[in-house]
């Protein structure tokens, strides 16, 4: 008798599952199998609001409320970005988009808002109420000049204050907060290479991965591309765009660990990164099985995601395979360009979000426990409302504070004439998605019932999530990379409750980053993480919130906080901010 494999056990418990739960049709593979060849304390009330408006049907299998509302306000709150359009055709590196971030920069309980740029970023002062002021020229962020892209938010010296860090082609950037806002350029200094050692950087995210205490440094590169790389590749006679990843060399991402002494020293040539596909994209942390941690997942380009499981001292297995998320349910890559974690069924165990290249739709990894997951997007709704779709910035928010966590993607081409090349049904600029979660059970676009402002057709790349106005309702940030930044304003009205939670770790972890936390009450479980890098190039709020529904109490919130100790609150009442410090009652 034939012994199975580690690798093939999963896939016959994975496959047994499906057929249990049924499946439905397959999905075409990777769309891009094209000829293609080179040529040439805070404390808020929510606000009163009438009854619920009557729930209408969209869909025979789910009833979405009628109530939920959001108003592009960016323009009228000072948030004025716009990103130039990019040359035509566009190359790869033109279509590559931008990241964005959601940060207090200043720690005055208001959130502020860095927009990747070139030839540099812009950041805007939060004023209070979710009004901004530009204060770039100030903040000392025009130090550095060139093609950037992701960004990531985290206090890499344990000041208390929170530091950028900045990718880009063949460039790197790190900027100390050095407080009110004010950056000094510290790439040099905290020994990392300018030069990104000559490669082109995707998504960024700090973590502290060896159990120091000090934030270290995961990044994503792309592919080979240079001066003489392929720019355009023609995909039928006279039409061409710019090459897909398969045309060049992929490049691994890198790790670098915090020495603690305001420094970095390069350690992915020795510890599983060189077991991951390259092409990366995206970054997003969790622990997978709770031992204090944190792994993380790589989404890639046209081949096969990654899973680094933390086994100590720095070291990283590419569980990918074993765990079911390295391909979808039928086997082929993923092109994850966005990706975000978050409990969807409230089961106790996080799950999946993954965007996708259009002609295959969006991933739902749903876990299983044991470091095992599902694809579940067919029978969640999510594979059949997003197929045609080009997915980037993935993120997890409840939406109307029910208590379930909605889904927000952001969606847009690289291809400038990709109607031509694919046809009419996949436009260049698309509309984004935001998907209600029917309980766990079903998901469903709500975009055709929010009006103009949430259908407005985009180029898009980055996203985050953050309450700009502290009243409870978080809004939504997207870039759209040939047109005006958006900031979505949250003005759904619901008399449901919320909690949300300002972690403050000892230092020099001081924001608590990969700290888990658990509310519970008599019949309902909430989960999350600190882990703000998500989306595509992008970093969102890090404070918790969760939408509570009905319920004006948490019976019990227990925090597993980095260090490793744990604590816990009774009876935590609803609608307000809390800071929670860690030994503190």
């Amino acid at each position: 008798m034939k012994t199975l494999s580690p690798v093939n056990v999963t896939r016959l418990v994975l496959a047994a599952t499906l057929a249990a739960i049924g499946c439905g049709g397959r999905e075409t593979a990777d769309s891009r199998n094209l000829p293609a060849t080179p040529a040439v304390e805070i404390k808020t009330q929510p606000p009163a609001f009438p009854a619920m408006k009557p729930q209408r049907a969209v869909a025979s299998e789910v009833v979405v409320p009628g109530n939920l509302a959001f108003v592009d306000v960016a323009h009228e709150r000072g948030l004025r970005f716009i990103w130039p359009e990019q040359p035509r055709p566009m190359t790869a590196l033109d279509a590559f988009g931008a990241g964005c971030a959601v940060f207090d920069g200043n720690n005055d309980g208001w959130q502020d808002v860095l927009l990747v740029g070139n030839p540099h970023p812009s950041l805007f002062r939060n004023m209070g109420g979710g009004r901004f002021q530009e204060v770039t020229l100030e903040s000392g962020l025009k130090a550095v000049q060139g093609h950037w892209t992701g960004c990531a938010i985290g206090d890499y010296d344990g000041d208390g204050l929170l530091d950028v860090v900045l990718t880009g082609y063949r460039q790197l950037a790190l900027f100390k907060n050095v407080g009110d806002l004010r950056f000094e350029l510290s790439t040099a200094a905290a020994k990392l290479d300018p030069l990104n050692q000559g490669y082109w950087g995707a998504s960024v995210g700090f973590m502290d991965l060896d159990g120091d205490s000090w934030l270290d440094l995961v990044i994503l590169n792309y592919v080979v591309y240079g001066p003489d790389s392929p720019k355009y590749c023609e995909y039928a006679p006279g039409v061409r765009s710019g090459c897909s990843p398969r045309t060049y060399l992929p490049e691994r991402g890198q790790i670098w660990r915090n020495t603690g002494e305001g420094a970095f020293e390069l350690v992915s040539s020795e510890n599983g990164m060189q077991q991951t596909h390259g092409v990366g994209l995206v970054l997003a942390f969790t622990d997978l099985d709770e031992d204090g941690r944190m792994d993380f997942y790589i989404g890639n380009d046209g081949v096969a995601a990654d899973l680094l499981h933390n086994q100590g001292q720095m070291r990283f297995e590419n569980i990918a395979s074993v765990a079911g998320v390295a391909t979808s349910d039928n086997g082929g890559a993923v092109s994850a360009m966005g990706a975000d974690w978050a409990d969807f069924n409230r089961d106790g165990r996080l799950d999946l979000a993954v965007t996708n290249w259009h002609g295959n739709s969006f991933v739902m990894f749903q876990s299983l426990g044991h470091k095992l997951f599902l694809d579940s997007a067919k029978q969640t709704n999510l594979a059949r409302d997003t197929k045609n779709r080009m997915g980037f910035g993935a993120k997890w928010v409840d939406f109307d504070n029910d208590g379930w966590p909605d889904l927000f993607f952001v969606n847009g081409h690289v291809y400038d004439n990709s109607s031509e090349i694919h046809g009419p049904s996949v436009p260049f600029r698309q509309t984004m998605c935001l998907f209600w979660n029917d309980r766990g059970r079903k998901l469903q676009d709500i975009v055709p019932q929010l009006g103009i402002d949430i259908q407005r057709s985009m180029v898009g790349r980055g996203s985050a999530t953050g309450d700009f106005d502290n009243d409870g309702r978080v809004d939504l940030l997207a870039v759209d990379f040939e047109g005006a930044a958006m900031l979505l304003e949250n003005r759904t009205e619901t008399n449901h409750h919320w909690l949300k939670l300002d972690l403050r770790g000892k230092a020099p972890n001081g924001f608590a980053y990969g700290a888990r936390v658990v509310g519970k009450t008599a019949d309902q479980v909430w989960l999350a993480e600190v882990s703000p890098a998500s989306s595509y190039l992008s970093s969102s709020d890090p404070r918790i919130h969760w939408g509570l529904g009905d319920h004006t109490t948490v019976s019990s919130i227990s925090i597993r906080w980095p260090s490793g100790t744990e604590q816990t609150l009774h009876n935590v009442s609803a609608d307000r901010i809390l800071r929670v410090v860690e030994g503190e009652p």
